[in-house]
């Protein structure tokens, strides 16, 4: 059913007894349950409406605002002696560097696994052990939720034993092929 926002006069739909709002002004208003709907608010003779708002000719301007007192007998300051908060100004400069990093320590054996991946293009078996240490650092990072900080290096470690692991099999059957 159609209906008309009491506070800007803006067609609206709805059903009786929900409640709408406006798509115009967001005002929040019942459907009533009866079968019209009230009409949009009436503009004084002779104004021009903006969108159901009466237009106010130049030179009309608001009454000033009424300025409201706190009750003599209301106690709204800081007692004698005791210290006023400091609060922070929203509107002040933003301080600039670095985010906030998520976590707490470094998880060592993230530490170890990219220093294998890093040593397992010289050594065998480093890079297996790249591999080994990545997935045991990376099941403990996840495991301590967000207390520890590490993740790339454990996922850098496993790259690189995977790449230097597939570079080992690779080099040996190229060799076996070549004699």
């Amino acid at each position: 059913m159609k209906v008309f926002c009491p506070n800007c006069g803006t067609e609206n739909e709805g059903t009786p007894g929900s409640r709408v709002t406006c798509r115009a002004c967001t005002a929040s208003f019942e459907v009533p349950f009866e079968q019209g709907s009230a009409p949009p608010p009436a503009t004084p003779a002779g104004l021009p409406s903006f969108g159901g708002q009466p237009v106010k000719p130049l030179g009309q301007t608001p009454p000033p605002p009424v300025a409201v007192q706190p009750p003599p007998n209301v106690w709204s300051g800081t007692p004698p002696g005791a210290r006023t908060p400091q609060v922070a100004n929203p509107y002040g400069p933003a301080s600039f560097g670095p985010p906030p990093q998520p976590g707490g320590q470094t998880n060592g054996v993230a530490i170890a696994s990219l220093v294998c991946g890093v040593v397992g293009c010289c050594l065998p078996f480093a890079n297996l052990a790249a591999i080994i240490t990545g997935v045991v650092a990376l099941n403990q990072i996840n495991a301590g939720g967000n207390t520890q900080k590490g993740r790339e290096l454990a996922i850098g470690g496993i790259v690189l034993g995977a790449v230097s692991c597939f570079g080992s099999v690779l080099f040996g059957l190229l060799s076996a092929l070549g004699k």
